[in-house]
């Protein structure tokens, strides 16, 4: 079984380098790829602020989309697949907690050769799972709270133009080994005092060899007491709905998105010519104060009235990787890897099979 991650946090600084200049000026692209390609028999996106949608060619063999010719903004990728719908909702905050300057580190040789040991791991790990051999540029490690918790392999060249990430799909125990391999490095013992708690570990690579260290702050997580307060708080929200959950949630250690399912669907007085579902679904944003979480106006994502023999039918799952894409004029965004999932999780969506 992969090791279960929370990856969204993890992925700002692969999709902030992630940039490269489009073939026309002004035009706003978007691209990744998603495995295996035979699950997905279309590809879309939405723009929640205009509700305007917009395809992508996709490529059922090679598992590549892509979108042209966008408005700039921020967009919610769409993916139908042999399994279900599969929508991408925006629960990104804005990092407010101030972070220190980016440091650099020269790594000393038998660092060099330590890290080389790394790669050469990750590549075989990632060829014998995901059936490709990737060419490394780079190396970004997230480091959470003192732990890896993903690492990617970069082809191009971070902080001015990468062509793809690569997720290593790690198993086990072995988040935890090539996390002791990679903050063991002997360079790193001697700045162990400017280390922050939450950073992105950097390394690039020059004609195979590798090259600086560099270290990216991020703003600290959410706790584990932090999600259980907005659960709960949720929990006991009073709604005219009689069914509500919490689908996921994500944030920093003063913002946070919770994303949040409403569902009415007992007999009502409103004329309906047959048993009705009515279904919500928000984003409550939440601000920290010094007294605590204080939440902000929500953002309906989804409203549907149907009927309840229908909404029993749907396969609808949420999926925050897939939320809030930056298309930036004269760019490409390069979104990274999804793996997408032979069955979809109930915990986050409707799904009847």
């Amino acid at each position: 079984m992969e090791a279960e991650t929370d990856v969204s946090r993890c992925t700002v600084i692969l999709l902030a380098i992630t940039l490269t200049l489009a073939g026309s000026a002004g035009a706003a692209e978007i691209t990744g790829t998603l495995r295996p390609p035979e699950r997905v028999t279309a590809v879309s996106a939405i723009d929640r602020g205009t509700k305007k949608t917009f395809d992508a060619t996709y490529d059922r063999t090679t598992g590549k989309y892509r979108f042209v010719n966008l408005p700039a903004g921020a967009y919610d990728i769409i993916l139908e697949t042999m399994a279900g719908r599969i929508e991408g909702v925006d629960l990104q905050v804005e990092e407010t907690v101030p972070v220190a300057k980016r440091l650099s580190v020269t790594p000393a040789d038998l660092d060099r050769d330590e890290i080389a040991g790394v790669v050469d791991l990750l590549t075989k790990l990632t060829t014998e799972r995901k059936g490709e051999k990737p060419q490394a540029n780079a190396l970004v490690a997230c480091i959470r709270e003192g732990a890896l918790t993903v690492v990617s392999l970069v082809k191009g060249k971070p902080f001015t133009g990468v062509a793809r990430t690569l997720q290593v799909p790690l198993r086990d125990k072995e988040p935890a080994q090539v996390g002791d391999a990679l903050l063991g490095l002997v360079s790193l013992a001697k700045v162990r005092d400017q280390l922050p708690r939450d950073f992105d570990l950097v390394v690039e690579f020059a004609q195979g060899e590798p090259g600086d260290i560099s270290i990216l702050p991020v703003a600290p997580g959410l706790t584990d007491k932090d999600r259980q307060w907005l659960v709960d708080w949720v929990n006991q929200l009073k709604i005219f709905e009689n069914k509500k959950r919490v689908l996921d949630l994500d944030g920093t250690g003063d913002r946070a998105r919770v994303l949040v399912e409403k569902l009415h669907d007992e007999p009502t007085t409103l004329p309906t010519q047959e048993p009705t579902a009515f279904w919500r679904i928000e984003i409550l944003d939440f601000k920290k104060y010094y007294g605590g979480w204080s939440p902000e106006k929500p953002t309906v994502v989804l409203r549907e009235q149907v009927p309840i023999r229908k909404f029993r039918t749907y396969r609808w799952m949420f999926e925050k990787r897939l939320g809030g894409v930056r298309a930036v004029e004269g760019a490409v965004s390069v979104v990274p890897d999804y793996d997408v999932p032979e069955t979809l999780d109930a915990a986050r969506g409707r799904v009847s099979y």
